[in-house]
């Protein structure tokens, strides 16, 4: 019963959105590792500068470090590219404004860290480069290093910008991990009181224990396989309601692409039902045969054998994953602290 041509969805599949994760990564990330902290690539650092750039100035002075107007528009090119297509007169200087006053704000908090790495001694080595990239291209689904370089020129980048964000992102993913990430401890007695107040987010998704036939219909079906469809599953029906076991009536009129295993028992998860049959399944008295249930994929019968609430799992099963909670949040906070402190020893002059 797995595929959405049945009526049920495919167990640990996901839905991916059609649009690729930009190729320029945060200036920051709390992810546990390099590959997790590309995950959350974001923005995009921009090649040459677009026509009607402000003549260049200085914006803003980091301790000894410049930020220019230019830097600010390159980073955010795109982003203001789309505020002057879509906006006028004053709505427009508002949002330009805005949007500028806030990559400046993510400039200085990269130039901070960056004069931190620099400090300790962090650098990215050519083969961590190279494995960030290869992640990248992984994660985008991008199968050569022509797709890398089509997909770099889509988002205006050159590769000497392209390499540069790939080496600031993999600096600061190591400065993170020394000075944040491994100066946290997570108690086992923390675990435990975490888990006592929060068993709830350790439920098992509840399942069903179902029947299932299906009567077939093409996409734009015509009138008459929908009358035929219709007669077909009717029949079915009658026979069940006479007496005849619903695995039977099953192998004999299913017509999906299992229908020789038609009328066997499955269990199936909460959301791996096709959504117009799981709102059946849901209320449907145990034993009790559904009425015509209709979906794009046909005609459908369903029979709840078995509903099973989700068991609380027990703490040692989940202690791993009790653990990433109390670190993830306690690396935000750090993390949080570690900035500020950063912001507080420097010295920063705004000019814009």
């Amino acid at each position: 019963m797995n595929g959405t041509k049945s009526g049920v969805r495919s167990p640990g599949c996901e839905v991916r959105g059609a649009g690729r994760a930009p190729l320029y990564p945060r200036p920051y990330t709390l992810r546990p590792a390099l590959i997790a902290g590309l995950a959350i690539l974001c923005g995009a650092l921009t090649g040459s500068p677009s026509e009607g750039v402000i003549v260049d100035r200085v914006v803003a002075v980091v301790n000894e470090d410049v930020i220019t107007l230019t830097e600010v528009q390159e980073e955010g090119l795109q982003t203001i590219r789309k505020i002057v297509r879509e906006t006028l007169g004053e709505e427009r200087e508002r949002r330009l404004r805005s949007t500028e006053r806030q990559i400046l704000d993510d400039l200085i908090l990269r130039r901070l860290q960056l004069q931190e790495a620099k400090r300790e001694k962090i650098e990215a080595t050519s083969p961590e480069v190279r494995s960030a990239i290869e992640e990248l291209k992984r994660r985008n689904g991008l199968t050569s290093d022509e797709e890398l370089r089509a997909a770099m020129v889509g988002e205006l980048l050159n590769e000497e910008q392209f390499r540069k964000g790939i080496a600031e992102q993999v600096t600061l993913t190591k400065l993170v991990a020394r000075q944040v990430r491994s100066k946290i401890a997570v108690l086992d007695e923390e675990m435990r009181r975490y888990y006592d107040q929060h068993r709830e987010q350790f439920r098992e998704i509840p399942k069903f224990r179902i029947r299932h036939l299906l009567v077939t219909v093409s996409q734009q079906p015509t009138r008459e396989e929908i009358l035929r469809a219709k007669s077909q599953i009717e029949e079915a029906q009658a026979l069940i309601k006479l007496g005849a076991r619903f695995s039977t009536v099953a192998k004999q009129y299913s017509e999906d692409r299992l229908a020789s295993s038609s009328g066997e028992s499955w269990t199936m998860k909460h959301g791996e039902l096709a959504p117009d049959i799981e709102r059946i399944a849901l209320t449907l008295p145990i034993g009790q045969v559904s009425g015509i249930i209709t979906t794009p994929a046909g005609l459908h019968l369903i029979q709840v054998e078995e509903r099973v609430a989700g068991q609380i799992l027990p703490f040692d099963q989940v202690k791993e994953e009790v653990r990433n909670v109390l670190f993830n949040q306690k690396a935000e906070a750090k993390f949080k602290e570690w900035i500020q402190g950063l912001k507080v020893k420097a010295s920063v002059e705004m000019k814009m």
